[in-house]
């Protein structure tokens, strides 16, 4: 796996990462990473040019069953391929959820998590209840004490948005809490959506377990996964709602009449990455997991600092001790790192460390330099 030599350039391609800062400005934010996809990516593009055709279109053949023997083979979980509906992304998907359940106006999230879990629940106007999530060894965990509390406490119907792995911090749930978070659910007839985008990004040996493996099949879940993030596609949305329970998946799929549907080329690159990608996504790992230690190397320099990278995705997430602004103190220093507040923590900031070892290690330097800043302005 080859990251590219000289990100930077990247800005030449209205990239979102690299194009919204100044050119002397490294942004380790937004969570794409700076290496080209597998080659069968490119494979799959060429062969669309050569046909040319680009009107609308529909659900390839082999799509539904690419999914299938994938999360067969690599997470046990054997699903009918009914129960995939298709939609252009895991952030709509997860609106879609709540479209297609007016009724639900009580929606529990964790915090801290990224911003589309406020977003969603405040644009559809629900009322939201975070769910604190606290450091416990090298992970964020949340409490099942206080989601049923919480749950107890609600006199409408009600959802949990979940994440797992969750962003930030890199959780990989056990099979026992997600047993303890269903049965939890099930008691208050709540549904739980999980974004699972990150299910293949894990750096450990701690496997990911599906939520809807765990759940029962006649219990209301949506299972929202994609290989974007996982095969470095972001920019073709195409993600898969896996929604067992029939009446669910009723509804959910009569909210998307006026929604965008999956583009043409965004189904066949992401059926190409999961049928030939893997040798590549084996060599990606192993490059960030090495990318993942500089990082845990660096914060042992940094006792202000409490750094989780948990068990999976490439994302950081550092707090400081102090209550200083790192997002400002970082980028006074030309490092530009997703801020904390929108996550739920205005001392935190998520820190993106799937580039090249030499950006890396240039922005840890930079930091490095702003942390000793404030520690001479306190001294």
């Amino acid at each position: 796996m080859q990251w590219h030599p000289n990100p930077n350039e990247r800005r030449a391609y209205a990239s979102l990462k690299w194009s919204t800062f100044p050119d002397a400005e490294l942004p380790l934010w937004v969570a794409d990473m700076d290496c080209a996809p597998p080659p069968c990516v490119r494979d799959t593009i060429n062969r669309s040019l050569e046909h040319g055709i680009f009107g609308y279109g529909k659900e390839p053949k082999g799509f539904r069953e690419a999914w299938v023997d994938h999360l067969h083979k690599t997470h046990q979980w054997t699903i009918d391929p009914d129960w995939i509906v298709p939609v252009a992304g895991v952030v709509p998907g997860m609106r879609f959820a709540l479209m297609a359940h007016p009724q639900i106006q009580q929606i529990l999230t964790p915090t801290p998590a990224y911003p589309y879990f406020k977003t969603v629940p405040s644009i559809e106007k629900r009322i939201e209840h975070p769910m604190a999530l606290t450091r416990v060894g090298e992970t964020l965990q949340p409490s099942l004490t206080q989601i049923a509390e919480t749950l107890e406490t609600l006199t409408e119907p009600s959802a949990i948005l979940w994440c797992n792995p969750h962003n930030p911090g890199g959780t990989v749930y056990s099979k026992q809490f997600l047993e303890a978070l269903i049965a939890t659910a099930s008691k208050h007839d709540t549904l739980i959506v999980s974004d699972e985008i990150w299910a293949d990004m894990i750096l450990n040996d701690k496997p990911h377990i599906p939520l809807g493996l765990v759940a029962s099949n006649d219990q209301p879940t949506i299972t929202l996964m994609a290989a974007t993030k996982t095969f470095n596609v972001a920019g073709f949305g195409c993600a898969v709602a896996i929604i067992p329970e029939p009446d669910t998946r009723a509804r959910y799929l009569e909210t998307q009449i006026a929604m965008p549907h999956v583009a043409p080329l965004a189904y066949a690159v992401t059926q190409s990455c999961l049928r030939d990608g893997w040798q590549w996504h084996r060599e990606l790992l192993a490059a960030l997991q090495h990318n993942r230690n500089t990082v845990i190397d660096w914060a042992k320099s940094h006792p202000e600092l409490e750094v989780t990278t948990g068990d999976a995705t490439f994302l950081a997430w550092i707090e400081s001790h102090n209550q200083m602004d790192l997002s400002e103190r970082f980028a006074a220093q030309g490092v530009r790192l997703s801020p904390g507040g929108p996550f739920g923590s205005d001392t935190a900031v998520r820190l993106n460390f799937g580039t090249n070892p030499a950006t890396l290690t240039e922005a840890l330097r930079r930091m490095d330099a702003a942390l000793l800043s404030n520690r001479e302005e306190h001294s």
